[in-house]
């Protein structure tokens, strides 16, 4: 029997190493009745003593970190191992000021106002092999935190970020190489925080009824994630719902002939589709703290505002071929030929910034769940196709392995027709009143 490192995670405790299942660790209480199950030391050990430390994929700090309750949700699925340890431990350890301590970035608990000292009070600090380290040139130091950042693919930090982490000073002593790590963390931290949010990108709709219907209402209602931020043409309404400010809908009054063609009965515009566009709501979601462990799994209502993409729900494929997957997976979701055109030529620009991509579709069941759409007349056939992507780093293809053989397997494009719950043979039938959507979104 073979396994991939994604079905199971390592547990190490004092130089122990054990493999578990890693569905057994999905949630924090999981990991922690596990480590207790294997570890005889720790099942008399109060929960809050337990520390949970890795390395996390994704991120430019490359040693390990504390995991917080509330981040492990969120890692589980790519951390490959974790180092457990006693919170009494480490008070008492000589390094209490390692990037392991309470303060760490990865902790969703601590304050970015308030980042991790960045300077050693003294010549005695040492780098994690205990190796005292030569005074730097600043130069040396900036390039230093380049470099960090050129291998994750993420863009170098101008003067102004390093200025702003603390790192430019009159005086500079001995500057830790893992310091260093640290003040990349805090640069990417702040840069994160500037970042535009994520936007849901041209959702379009069709309709295409078997006969002349002179009097069709489209309506979306969106969840309080969402707000719009551009629609074409313009709707007879858009209004809040109900008593959430944050959530609004909005209804299309269209005549539509069974070619597509659609006349707006607002403005008289005729049109091929109708347009819409939505960004994650400003106001914070609370997150979905649970996570699929296949691509057909996930049925919980999708959450813009948090878009995910890892190697257990998605495939993954170089630059040169995605191109041509995109159209034999549309093909299998009951997309026509002008749909999967027009779906390839407005994503190939985002898609070619990335070397690899990882990509994957929305069960419509999860889509609806969040974005709502009601048609009158009712349609016999509704297929709503979504997809998220992300690029992926060189240095991170090995933990994504799983993805790529997900691409690479026999039906890795003709699946997706499942996963998102289309029925391809009804979606193509002239004679049904068929309704067709597709949109996306870059997750970043």
């Amino acid at each position: 029997m073979s396994f991939s490192p994604l079905t199971t995670l390592n547990l190490e405790f004092r130089g122990r190493t054990v493999a578990v299942p890693r569905d057994d660790c999905s949630s924090h209480e999981g990991i922690i009745a596990a480590a207790r199950r294997n570890f005889q030391p720790l099942k008399d050990v109060p929960i809050d003593d337990i520390v949970f430390m890795a390395a996390i994929p994704g991120y430019p700090l490359t040693d390990e970190v504390k995991l917080s309750k509330e981040i492990w949700p969120m890692v589980n699925t790519v951390i490959l191992a974790v180092t457990i340890t006693l919170k009494s431990e480490l008070q008492t350890s000589k390094e209490r000021c390692s990037p392991c301590s309470e303060s760490t970035l990865l902790s969703t608990q601590s304050s970015p106002s308030k980042p991790a000292r960045v300077f050693p009070k003294g010549s005695d600090d040492v780098t994690n092999e205990g190796q005292k380290e030569k005074k730097g040139k600043l130069s040396d130091v900036v390039q230093t935190i380049k470099d960090i950042f050129s291998s994750r693919n993420r863009p170098a930090p101008d003067p102004l970020e390093i200025r702003e982490a603390g790192l430019l000073r009159k005086k500079i002593s001995h500057l830790r190489g893992i310091i260093r790590i640290k003040i990349a963390c805090i640069i990417l931290s702040r840069r994160s925080k500037r970042m535009p949010k994520p936007a849901l990108k041209k959702p379009v709709i069709y309709l295409y009824p078997p006969f002349s219907l002179q009097n069709v209402t489209v309506e979306l209602l969106l969840t309080s994630s969402w707000q719009f931020s551009a629609v074409y043409p313009p709707p007879q309404t858009t209004i809040p719902y109900g008593e959430r400010p944050t959530a609004q809908c909005l209804t299309w009054a269209v005549a539509a002939e069974p070619d597509g063609t659609l006349v707006d009965k607002t403005s008289g515009t005729e049109v091929s589709y109708l347009f819409w566009e939505a960004c994650p709501s400003p106001k914070p979601v609370t997150p979905d703290s649970s996570r699929a462990s296949t691509p057909i799994e996930d049925i919980k209502a999708f959450d813009p505002s948090r878009p995910s993409v890892n190697p257990a729900d998605s495939v993954l494929l170089p630059i040169g071929k995605v191109a041509g997957y995109l159209d034999a997976a549309l093909k299998a979701l009951a997309l026509h030929t002008e749909a999967r055109t027009s779906f390839i030529t407005y994503w190939l620009p985002d898609l070619l910034k990335h070397e690899n991509v990882a990509l994957r579709f929305l069960p419509q069941a999860s889509y609806e769940r969040s974005v709502q759409m009601r048609v009158s007349p009712t349609p016999d056939v509704v297929t709503r196709v979504f997809m998220l992507f992300r690029g992926v780093a060189a240095g991170d293809l090995g933990l994504w392995r799983q993805a790529a053989v997900r691409a690479a397997a026999e039906d890795g494009a003709t699946f997706w027709a499942q996963v998102v719950g289309v029925d391809a043979v009804r979606a193509s039938d002239g004679g049904l009143f068929r309704v067709l959507e597709w949109g996306g979104m870059e997750v970043v």
